[in-house]
């Protein structure tokens, strides 16, 4: 009878001892859970932000070449007078 207590006792305590395991990866896995949450919600604000810097560049790059087309014609107008004035 008392090789069964213990039998019965070991069980009870690996039992005890996995649960314990079990509920210990619950809460990590669950801290994972909220960890990876808070990453994807910065990884979304900086997906906005790097879109927002394309549309940025993009409307400055309109800009220069819009500058650089008017530059070019200023110069052929420039050398267009050089050239009538002499």
């Amino acid at each position: 009878m008392v090789a069964k207590e213990d039998t019965f006792k070991n069980h009870k305590e690996e039992v005890d001892h996995v649960t314990s395991r079990v509920n210990r990866h619950r809460k990590d896995i669950n801290e994972m859970s909220v960890d990876m949450r808070l990453v994807l919600k910065r990884l979304d604000h900086l997906e906005k932000k790097v879109w927002e810097q394309k549309d940025t560049i993009e409307a400055l790059e309109g800009i220069i070449k819009n500058q650089q087309t008017w530059m070019a014609r200023l110069r052929s107008c420039s050398c267009d007078q050089g050239a009538n004035s002499s």
